[in-house]
């Protein structure tokens, strides 16, 4: 729900709701006085000059900021006096994946890949942590394919 919008003074057609979620347009639609998104759209629609639609759901952008804080947060918990020694790297690395299966269960994400922990060759002090994640994807549309016999 959006706060504070009186009605709308237009009623999108799903063509309508399509063309503009691909231009970077976030419709609303009001229903029973309440007035709400159909769907959340960001308006980066390219890269680098290119059509892309990778960052285009709002949800894919809420999914990565609630994921790497998450992890983040996590580790800062644990980790804050920990030493920068193999055995800590270890935790570390089993921490990362405990956080992401936490993700994979929330069905936030679907999948992601090999969790790697490294010390920095240039710092002693650091430590590199590596993993990437598949974005789980919301369910936007449903289309009927419906076959009658009469």
């Amino acid at each position: 729900e959006i706060r504070g919008l009186g009605g709308l003074s237009t009623v999108y057609s799903d063509n309508d709701i399509d063309l503009l979620v691909r231009g970077g347009v976030t419709p609303l639609e009001s229903a029973a006085g309440t007035v709400s998104p159909v769907r959340g759209i960001t308006t980066r629609t390219t890269t680098g000059g290119a059509a892309d639609t990778t960052w285009r759901e709002l949800t894919t952008i809420l999914i990565v900021d609630d994921v790497i804080p998450a992890v983040r947060q996590a580790l800062r918990s644990k980790f804050a006096r920990a030493k920068n020694t193999a055995q800590s790297r270890s935790a570390i690395r089993s921490q990362v994946i405990v956080e992401l299966e936490k993700k994979v269960t929330e069905e936030i994400i679907d999948s992601y890949g090999e969790v790697t922990v490294t010390a920095s060759e240039d710092d002693p002090t650091v430590c590199l942590v590596e993993f990437s994640f598949a974005v789980a994807h919301g369910l936007n549309q449903i289309y009927l394919t419906v076959h009658i016999t009469v």
